[in-house]
């Protein structure tokens, strides 16, 4: 056996992938990623799925919301570090963490398995980019979905519309037997 295979063999066995390897990985999941973003709604309720597929969903939903907003991933990540207060002065004296990056942001989106979107960046993502599709893609895993204010105030008024109408005809039924206020 030549030096050459007997390393390709440990590399093997070490679960280490060659280049080819990890480029036919990359371009897979960077077409997933893409069909997913260019889908309107995330996966339907699922059996199961990978940690991988969960971190792809997360991302692209991301990427939905930031396309939707009109906002760039630059304008994006500076939002964030303004919603958290953080600055580099802050960081220097102890008062917060250290600012996000734009090349780290994109990490998240652009690779989120190797770097899985931290769950306490949705906050900042749904105020700054106005859209609740990260939060959609994880309830919708679940069958749920996410109801905005607005949806709630028309089920309440739906509901309340239902009971003055309901209140009306009895009173009508009442009427017709002979009673009255």
């Amino acid at each position: 056996m030549t030096p050459r295979s007997n390393k390709s063999k440990k590399a093997a066995e070490a679960g280490q992938l060659n280049i080819f390897d990890a480029l036919a990985t990359y371009t897979a999941a960077k077409e997933e990623i893409a069909e997913q973003c260019s889908s309107s709604q995330p996966q339907v309720t699922r059996e199961s799925a990978s940690e991988a597929e969960d971190c792809i969903e997360i991302a692209a939903a991301i990427k939905r919301s930031i396309r939707e907003s009109g906002l760039s991933r630059e304008q994006v990540c500076d939002a964030m570090n303004t919603y958290w207060g953080r600055t580099e002065d802050g960081h220097k004296n102890g008062q917060c963490q250290r600012p996000l990056s734009y090349e780290m942001f994109n990490h998240y989106l652009s690779k989120p398995v190797e770097y899985p979107v931290k769950a306490y960046f949705l906050f900042a993502i749904h105020r700054i980019t106005q859209s609740l599709e990260p939060a959609r893609a994880i309830v919708a895993a679940e069958g749920a979905e996410v109801t905005t204010k607005e949806d709630l105030a028309m089920l309440a008024l739906g509901k309340l519309e239902k009971n003055i109408s309901e209140m009306q005809q009895l009173k009508r039924e009442l009427k017709k037997k002979g009673i009255k206020k």
